[in-house]
């Protein structure tokens, strides 16, 4: 089995999984790929003082296992596999390990930082296993802080690679590379530590060995102060969209980041809701390799609700970041729901129901809204139905009253973003389907 899963590896993005693959009919040239069933998730929570951790799924599980870093079990009562578990430790992280067939299994965590941290609202998603994974906005200069948070989710040693990029060109980071961590090991790096003095930088995180996730927090104590979660962004690809864009006139700016060794030059429309629009001032920008480049979005992209589609000739990836009075907003680039999603609800104090950013970037698509309760039983639905190449929002108060999340599943192609707020704070949590099943690799005879 242990080979069987090594084979399959640059596959998994989310889980562990285990089955088989089919062998194609040698008369069909271009076989299409079965789907396996995810037996098996993990991920990584961020926990400590004022952090609250959400475990749900899709649908019931069969045994969920929380973990602390010495592989010491932990919230007894959050490790029912079939319920909305809210709780929270002390310890400075944990793993969680989910068995069930297409469970769907994922966790989430809220808090607000200390003034120290920012003092902004947390909203994140425990952090999947990955094989690489691409963050863009971090800092470690001008009142920023920037902390990456590596975990291993596996009982055998994982070991990570980190490389970060600047506005001229590549990092050369201290002891970033062949990072051990032991078994259940969740450990904070701060930037900083890696490279000093850096107001703005892309990272990518791979794996060398073993079962690892990664995420990181951003804060800053400058004058737009703010704590938020950097989602991993998607891998560098020539056409990107970022949904869920929301903020005024001002203070938002364009992440590009260009990892290759050709300049890229790249175009924005941006899809607000009557539509599509190219705005002045986010044509034909210049990203030279190995570079990443912020871009201040003009007044003339307007406000409200939008997705950016973003065009390049060279592979890069994307986000957005907006800023506030008391908070700052991160938005990355996603890819369309091609099955369901979930959407946290119950949360904690500081965390109530969100808005929905969706945006439909080709043709008219739906989108159903079921609300559960803690213990799985389902409440009530909704449907929303959005026009070709528009955004939209949709307040979820009404279809999310007593709930403890949402599942979001689409007709078409929609990518979205739930976006947080209360006291003047706000944060903003990518839709992203959940791991419940995965293409299994195709094999074909050799000639």
């Amino acid at each position: 089995m242990k080979r069987y899963l090594d084979v399959l590896w640059p596959l998994l993005a989310v889980a562990l999984v285990g089955g088989a693959a089919l062998l194609p009919s040698t008369s069909d040239p271009r076989p299409e790929p079965d789907l396996i069933d995810v037996v098996e998730s993990s991920y990584a929570c961020p926990t400590g003082r004022g952090i609250t951790v959400a475990s749900g799924q899709v649908k019931a599980g069969e045994q969920r296992v929380i973990r602390s870093g010495d592989d010491t079990e932990i919230a007894p009562k959050a490790t029912d596999p079939g319920a909305w578990s809210v709780y929270s430790t002390s310890v400075p992280g944990v793993v969680v390990t989910e068995t069930g067939r297409e469970a769907g299994a994922e966790g989430f965590y809220s808090g607000t930082a200390g003034a120290a941290g920012g003092g902004g609202l947390i909203v994140g998603r425990c952090a999947p296993v990955i094989e690489d994974a691409w963050f863009l906005g971090l800092g470690s200069a001008d009142r920023r802080s920037s902390t990456i948070r590596l975990a291993n989710l596996s009982a055998s040693p994982a070991i990570a690679d980190l490389s970060l990029w600047g506005p001229e060109g590549q990092i050369d980071a201290i002891d970033a590379t062949g990072i051990v961590l032991d078994p259940f090991e969740v450990r904070r790096i701060p930037v900083a530590d890696l490279a000093a003095g850096e107001p703005l930088m892309a990272l990518r995180v791979e794996r060398r060995r073993g079962v690892l996730a990664a995420s990181v927090i951003d804060a800053s104590t400058a004058t737009s102060s703010g704590t938020e979660p950097l989602e991993a962004t998607r891998a560098p690809a020539k056409e990107q969209v970022v949904p869920g864009v929301t903020g005024g006139t001002r203070g938002k700016s364009l992440l590009l980041f260009n990892p290759g060794k050709r300049t890229a030059r790249a175009d924005v429309q941006v899809i607000g809701g009557d539509g599509p629009f190219a705005s002045p001032g986010l044509q034909d920008l210049k990203v030279e390799p190995g570079t990443i480049r912020q871009v201040a979005v003009p007044a003339s992209a307007g406000r409200g609700q939008q997705g950016f589609q973003v065009t390049s000739d060279q592979p890069i990836s994307t986000s957005i970041r907006a800023a506030g009075t008391d908070d700052f907003l991160s938005m990355e680039a996603g890819l369309p729901l091609d099955g369901p999603a979930l959407v946290p609800v119950r949360l904690g104090r500081a965390v109530t129901a969100p808005r929905l950013l969706l945006t439909a970037p080709d043709a008219a698509a739906r989108l159903t809204l079921t609300a559960y309760d803690a213990s799985m039983r389902e409440l009530r639905t909704a449907d929303v139905s959005l026009a070709a190449s528009t955004s939209q929002v949709v307040d979820t108060r009404r279809v999310a009253a007593g709930a403890a999340y949402l599942v979001v599943e689409a007709k078409g192609t929609i990518l979205g973003a739930a976006t947080y707020s209360g006291d003047g704070r706000a944060s903003s949590v990518l839709l992203r389907s959940v791991p419940a099943t995965i293409d299994a690799p195709v094999v074909t005879p050799a000639e």
